[in-house]
């Protein structure tokens, strides 16, 4: 019931109150003077007590009513303060509603925005997938290419070493011969010397001889000439033994050319053997190495790339435990580091030799799993060490077949 109803019923229990009460007269008032003759008096009395009555109850239906009034202005404050919180709930119940109708409209883009971006994501994951297996081949097809390469180079030294040994035999040879000559120049030139002295004395004496003869035969008769012969004898030995002494020296200069000559050949044929030697011994060390890692880390920011997984490792030269390569021997090695990043976190690694970095990578984070890869053509010495080294960002991804991989191999 509204207040309206209870107002309607209050004023008629007032009108109500102010009838004619059917135990009295038609005059609303508690008179107790009435007309009493022809009643008797216990009459009398009943009617008192029920007039009595009557004025109990009406006096208690009036309090009554003055109670329910107030009940009612109270219960009409109380509806209007209720209308009042109503409208007020009414307005912020619209106004929460328009905010949530319009994060909800918000939530729909930004839903629409993340299915795309997860459409893009998905491409782009494709994409890398295809391009990783690509890049797979083509490592494979470099390795083949590799091997085929270094094959060919050891048939061309095979075939380079066979001609430097027939040329070293054939310089052995003629080293050989030119001891040979040189031992007979050595043994000859004492005779030689001794042939040309002993017929330059002889032709000096016949010389003399004649000269004598023709002096004693002469004598008396070219005595002036004589003397001027006595010089030119003179003149004639001093000349002679001028021409000795060159003669001389001549063959010891060319004796001693020919132990210089001899000196250096024997430094060439020195000089070779050497070279095939080494030749010898690098086609018989064989280097070459090739790891990985099967297990991705979004983590990993400092230190050495440890590839534990070993794929192939000639001449043992690598360490999977410490991922540090050492070389057996010295020469010039090739080394080769791809490393791919983990979902959009910037990845790069660096090629260091004895704690110098030479080559570096980089995984770029403007799209998921890029691969950074390069290569390095070093000159070890035995014992020199190699490692990859964190240089920028963190983490690395591969999967079960490795993707992130450290090869080296020896020229």
């Amino acid at each position: 019931m509204n207040v309206a109803g209870y107002l309607t019923l209050i004023l008629f229990v007032i009108d109500k109150t102010k009838t004619v009460s059917l135990l009295t007269d038609d005059n609303a008032h508690n008179s107790t003077h009435q007309n009493l003759v022809g009643v008797d008096s216990q009459n009398v009395d009943v009617f008192r007590q029920l007039l009595n009555q009557e004025t109990i109850i009406r006096m208690t239906l009036v309090k009554n009513v003055h109670a329910l009034m107030k009940d009612m202005l109270s219960l009409k404050e109380n509806f209007a303060v209720a209308e009042q919180k109503l409208s007020t709930l009414q307005a912020s119940t619209a106004h929460e509603i328009s905010v949530l109708k319009t994060e909800v409209q918000s939530l729909k883009l930004e839903n629409n925005v993340l299915k795309n971006e997860s459409r893009e994501h998905k491409r782009d994951v494709t994409e890398m997938k295809a391009n990783i297996v690509q890049i797979s081949e083509n490592h494979k097809e470099f390795e083949k290419e590799i091997d085929v390469n270094r094959e060919v180079f050891q048939q061309n030294v095979s075939d380079k070493l066979a001609d430097i040994k027939i040329e070293v035999r054939y310089l052995s040879i003629t080293l050989l011969d030119l001891n040979a000559h040189t031992r007979q120049i050595e043994s000859e030139i004492p005779d030689i010397i001794d042939q040309k002295i002993l017929a330059m004395f002889e032709s000096i004496n016949s010389t003399l001889e004649n000269f004598n003869a023709t002096v004693m035969a002469t004598d008396n008769k070219f005595a002036t000439q004589f003397s001027d012969l006595k010089n030119s004898h003179s003149g004639v030995l001093s000349t002679l033994t001028d021409y000795l002494n060159t003669t001389v020296d001549s063959l010891k200069a060319e004796l001693k050319d020919s132990k210089f000559e001899q000196l250096k050949l024997s430094s060439a044929v020195t000089s070779l053997e050497m070279f095939r030697m080494n030749l010898t011994n690098n086609l018989q060390t064989k280097v070459a190495f090739t790891a990985g890692v099967t297990s991705s880390s979004s983590t990993w920011n400092s230190g050495t790339l440890v590839f534990p997984v070993v794929i192939n490792n000639i001449g043992g030269g690598y360490n999977p435990s410490t991922g540090v390569f050492t070389a057996p021997t010295e020469g010039h090695y090739v080394f080769f580091v791809t490393v791919v990043e983990y979902n959009k976190q910037d990845s790069r690694v660096e090629i260091v030799l004895n704690g110098s970095s030479k080559v570096g990578t980089m995984g770029h984070p403007s799209a998921g799993y890029q691969t950074g890869a390069n290569m390095a053509v070093l000159r070890l010495q035995q014992g020199d060490t190699v490692w990859i080294k964190h240089y920028h960002g963190k983490g690395y991804y591969t999967e079960t077949v490795p993707l992130t991989t450290f090869s080296g191999f020896l020229l």
